[in-house]
């Protein structure tokens, strides 16, 4: 029994595909899904088409009512126990990640953990929900402030971390009382459509979460053009972003979005340079550098620049590239081969108008089945300005590319001249400076000395053209909620 067959059957998977009402419905509209680090098909997964989707969201509007209603604690237990059993099945999960979207295995596992974390966090935000009674200017009366389901939510997530950011949105969702369908990439489907059952073995009703894997364009089509709809929450890129926004324009359901960063590393002066080095290197690692939050443009001071190069050399020279399930591999492939002619075209630019590239990493070559992969190395990339486009858009991909300054106040205005407010980091040894830097950053999160910040607990969301609303923390689970106020008497 082969590995794919044997996590298929373990996780009750079935190919040519979707989850609809708590069961498997069979589509005309397949796609082979690559394992990227061998160009090998994994399976032939089902695509949603018109009809599917339509289908998909009169169940969850049938479904709505009924979850609605349920107590806020018969909610809060579905979700625990979803947090219980992601974290029981986690070897295979990670198994099918890894091979499905091309990460290492202990980066798969961890990817499973911060999924898990969300239904914590939102079983215990689904108890918090409250009414309040708030005074009226007369005194025999008051007003009653409700939160409320808003309705059937439209999810539609990306392939980089294709549990985790369904986690934060299915989570909060269904916490605050909503049905959903969720729309995850056609690239790596399976580990979605793998949810199905396990939901329906934690109590979860059938009807209240249906996953259709889809060309995003049918599925932006349809949702922005269903009534029906009360809620799109989007992870992807800023032009997908635009696209859900101006079809959201018809019915005007409630819109959140998380789209693209073009995140500044900055190394101050006084700093710890190693552990900022370490840092950087496990941003540029992590899922191969196909990160929204991951550092973009590294601002070293200039006199500092020599030394910080020489150990960045030094750590992107240890690191192993390769296959996720080898043991200690860091990074694993990009996702396809167009994503590796994209970041190639913009370091090929880069070094057209006077960018230097002075290190790569290709240790992936070791492996037997590298040439069939879409493996890209690790790159470091020297003199950079501003204007070049390798700085002005997010990379995607493994590579550091160092620009220098003189001044803190002249970092600071570099770090804002984009059109992009996600995320950033600090690095600095001076409490104050850090900061106060941290606090001038036009983005929606920053990390001093810390390389992932993002936990359940807190909101994150972007400024800018990064994006609209909150995932996480309080604030996730308003982005699904309704506000109604209730003016009555005092009985």
């Amino acid at each position: 029994m082969t590995l794919q067959t044997e996590l298929f059957k373990k996780l009750r998977l079935k190919e040519k595909s979707i989850w609809v009402s708590g069961a498997w419905r069979k589509c005309a509209s397949v796609k082979a899904v690559i394992n990227p680090a061998n160009g090998q098909s994994i399976g032939i997964a089902g695509l949603a088409e018109l009809d599917g989707l339509e289908t998909a969201i009169a169940t969850s509007k049938q479904a709505f009512s009924s979850w609605r209603s349920c107590s806020s604690y018969q909610r809060a237990d579905v979700l625990r126990t979803i947090e219980s059993k992601l974290l029981l099945e986690i070897d295979a999960l990670a198994k099918l990640l890894s091979m499905e979207q091309g990460k290492p295995i202990a980066q798969a596992k961890a990817e499973v953990e911060y999924a898990a974390s969300f239904f914590r966090w939102y079983s215990e935000e689904a108890r918090r929900l409250q009414h309040r009674v708030t005074a009226h200017p007369e005194s025999s009366r008051q007003f009653l402030i409700e939160s409320q389901a808003a309705g059937v939510a439209a999810l539609i997530t990306p392939w980089n971390f294709p549990l985790a950011q369904a986690a934060k949105k299915i989570a909060a969702a269904l916490a605050a009382g909503c049905s959903a369908i969720w729309k995850p990439s056609e690239l790596t489907p399976f580990i979605a459509l793998a949810l199905g059952p396990l939901f329906k073995d934690c109590g979860l009703p059938d009807d209240v979460v249906q996953i259709c894997p889809a060309i995003g364009r049918v599925a932006g089509e349809v949702f922005g053009n269903s009534e029906a709809i009360a809620v799109i929450s989007v992870t992807g890129s800023t032009q997908t972003g635009q696209k859900v926004l101006q079809s959201a324009a018809r019915y005007l359901p409630k819109v959140s979005l998380e789209l693209g960063g073009n995140a500044p590393f900055i190394v101050l002066p006084e700093v710890d340079m190693d552990l900022a080095i370490e840092d950087l290197a496990r941003l540029k690692l992590l899922c191969s550098g196909q990160v929204c939050v991951s550092a973009n443009r590294v601002f070293v001071q200039r006199k500092q620049k020599e030394t910080f190069l020489k150990k960045l050399v030094s750590r992107f020279s240890q690191a192993r590239l390769g296959p996720g399930h080898e043991a200690g591999v860091e990074a694993g492939p990009l996702i396809h081969q167009q994503a590796c002619e994209k970041v190639s075209n913009l370091i090929h630019t880069a070094e057209t108008k006077g960018a230097k590239k002075i290190y790569e990493n290709s240790s992936y070559t070791n492996y037997v089945d590298s040439k069939q992969g879409s493996f890209f190395p690790l790159t470091i990339i020297d003199q950079v300005d501003d204007a070049m486009e390798i700085a002005c858009d997010e990379v995607f991909g493994p590579v550091a590319a160092i620009l220098t300054y003189e001044s803190i106040a002249e970092v600071i205005q570099r770090a804002n001249a984009t059109r992009f407010g996600l995320a950033a980091y600090v690095y600095g040894a001076n409490k104050e400076q850090t900061l106060k830097l941290a606090q001038a950053l036009e983005v929606g999160i920053v990390g001093i000395n810390e390389w992932r910040p993002l936990r359940a607990e807190i909101p994150f969301g972007g400024v800018k053209m990064s994006g609209l609303g909150s995932e996480g923390g309080l604030e996730g689970i308003r982005e699904f909620l309704d506000t109604k106020v209730i003016s009555m008497p005092k009985w």
